[in-house]
């Protein structure tokens, strides 16, 4: 497991004012990748052409990017908040699969004004989420461009004689369960975008908590599926309907509305703030918890809340209530809905 003090300490040595294009790649890449090779037990670590792992039952890997612009904006984000983010997103997706996840690449791409100072806060944040979610991190790339882009490989792994937990196990009769409190992003942001820079939902926007042990506590006790909420609760809930050829009713005042939604609401000014609150619940995405189904005979584990029932039905519909609703949240390729 990374040190987040040790890189702290590592960090704080170089010259922030430098810029990336004066230090050159190796000295940008000294910083991103801590104070030296983790004691991972891997064959080869950071450092080499590539990282060679050890042996693992059954490997888990994901990828995915943030870009300047389009997923955050540096007026309203940190560096730190944006190396923990782009590791907390990319760590979800393993939870998400029923693993742990043990190490992480990181590839960044910058302008060329980009100072030594900025890249040791990015470098902080990323090392910090990493061993929050007990990873490390064994290597990665550096380019020029004229955005900022941080694209994070997370790899994780299943025990031996472990099922990854996939999007497609739905079956009639089983309950839908959620971890976190989903909507706080979307307000968050929401917020921000109207002025108000500090509160506990812009930080939920700038770095989400991921549910580590969630993943793994849901395969232990059960789950036939699960996954991510990234992209709003009911389009990766529809997903995850559609993929297993299934129908899936919510109740509504079974979802977990933290109150601080209506607040934000009111503060914006939404004529309505409870139906404001519902939407950023439902549509809202980038909360990153966790969407299981289980057995109906199978009690959810801590941190689930039980918020509707899988049926025989339409594949890939979602109502509320008995009532049909179109999903909103992100669509990668269109943006927001």
């Amino acid at each position: 497991m990374s040190d987040p003090a040790a890189t702290a300490a590592h960090t704080g040595d170089v010259d922030r004012d430098a810029t990336v294009a004066a230090v050159g790649e190796a000295a940008v890449l000294a910083v991103l990748s801590g104070p030296g090779t983790a004691d991972t037990g891997d064959p080869v670590g950071n450092g080499d052409d590539a990282a060679v792992l050890g042996p693992a039952e059954a490997t888990v890997v994901t990828t995915d990017m943030l870009v300047e612009g389009t997923h955050f904006r540096l007026d309203l984000t940190g560096w730190a908040d944006l190396g923990r983010r782009a590791v907390a997103q990319n760590v979800s997706d393993v939870l998400a699969m029923g693993a742990e996840c043990s190490r992480v690449l990181v590839a960044l791409a910058v302008p060329a004004g980009t100072t030594m100072g900025q890249i040791a806060d990015l470098a902080q944040g990323i090392h910090g989420e990493a061993a929050r979610s007990g990873a490390v991190v064994v290597g990665g790339d550096l380019t020029r461009a004229d955005l900022v882009v941080v694209g994070v490989t997370a790899i994780g792994t299943l025990p031996r004689g472990a099922r990854p937990l996939r999007i497609d196990g739905a079956r009639p009769g089983d309950t839908v369960a959620l971890s976190g409190a989903p909507g706080r992003s979307a307000a968050g942001l929401a917020l921000l975008l109207a002025g108000h820079p500090d509160g506990p939902l812009q930080q939920s926007h700038r770095v989400p908590v991921t549910p580590v042990g969630l993943g793994t506590a849901a395969r232990l006790a059960g789950a036939r599926s699960l996954t991510d909420v990234s992209d709003g609760l009911l389009r990766d809930l529809s997903g995850l309907a559609r993929a297993s050829g299934v129908g899936v009713d919510l109740t509504v005042d079974a979802l977990p509305v933290d109150p601080l939604l209506a607040e934000a609401a009111a503060t914006l000014g939404a004529a309505d703030p409870a139906a404001q609150a519902l939407d950023w619940v439902l549509d809202g995405g980038e909360d990153h918890g966790l969407l299981a189904t289980f057995p109906p005979e199978v009690a959810p584990p801590d941190g689930f809340t039980v918020i509707g029932t899988v049926h025989a039905g339409e594949p890939g519909r979602v109502t509320l209530d008995g009532e049909p609703r179109t999903p909103g949240g992100w669509d990668s390729a269109r943006g927001a809905n």
